[in-house]
């Protein structure tokens, strides 16, 4: 009898049966709910991603277009220094010359649009900080004209910088930089091309060793070189 009752006691009966299948049923539920949750976030990601990548892509063609005055698919010095004019910044023949030359892959004195697609990315994603940036601010800067008046959004501006540089080292030298006006509420390329600098060095320092220079001097190759090139030697 004692027998009897023990396993009557031990085994489960109908309604524990019930309960334990609907836990389960609810346990697969959510795990179903919870991976459907988690394929629907991702799909979101991946459509905003691919957004933002297609935004980026257009304003940069929009961008080599404007760049490339003569229109024939590649962007020269001539037109690199027609752009500048445009946005106030004043520079040498010979620092557009070194410009084109520290990004010109194929080392025929323009740069196309693979090689200006290129560069961005590559200089967009660099960590190091010793990358040739020059051109690229310019393409960065452009890209964000959108109104086409030679200047940007402040705050666009920092945002853009705060994400490579820091804020409190970018605040510092946009403080610097708008110590007579701190009302203005755009930036023109010199100042943003001037902040970009001096938030770099505060960063990375010059990146060279004490006494070292930035090109080096090759005894006996001024008589070799593009006339354009000579003054990096």
């Amino acid at each position: 009898a004692n027998c009897t009752r023990a396993a009557l006691l031990s085994r489960p009966t109908r309604h524990n049966s019930s309960i334990a299948r609907s836990t389960d049923g609810m346990s697969i539920a959510n795990k179903h709910v919870r991976k459907e949750a988690e394929l629907e976030k991702a799909r979101r990601e991946k459509e905003h991603r691919e957004f933002k990548e297609a935004q980026e892509l257009e304003s940069l063609r929009r961008a080599f277009k404007r760049m490339n005055r003569a229109g024939n698919g590649k962007i020269s010095v001539e037109d690199l220094l027609q752009e500048l004019d445009f946005l106030g910044h004043k520079v040498r023949r010979e620092e557009a010359v070194l410009m084109i030359w520290e990004v010109d892959d194929d080392a025929d004195g323009c740069i196309d649009w693979d090689e200006f697609r290129s560069l961005f990315h590559r200089i967009r994603d660099d960590q190091s900080g010793f990358e040739p940036r020059k051109l690229f601010n310019v393409i960065e800067f452009i890209m964000h004209d959108k109104n086409l008046n030679g200047s940007i959004d402040l705050d666009e501006a920092v945002t853009l910088l705060y994400a490579r540089y820091g804020r409190e080292c970018v605040d510092e030298h946009v403080k610097a930089t708008f110590a007579n006006d701190d009302t203005e509420k755009n930036i023109k390329f010199s100042q943003y091309a001037k902040v970009q600098q001096m938030a770099a060095k505060s960063k990375n320092g010059s990146g060279l060793k004490p006494g070292a220079t930035m090109v080096p001097h090759v005894k006996g190759m001024a008589s070799v070189v593009d006339p354009d090139l000579a003054h990096l030697l």
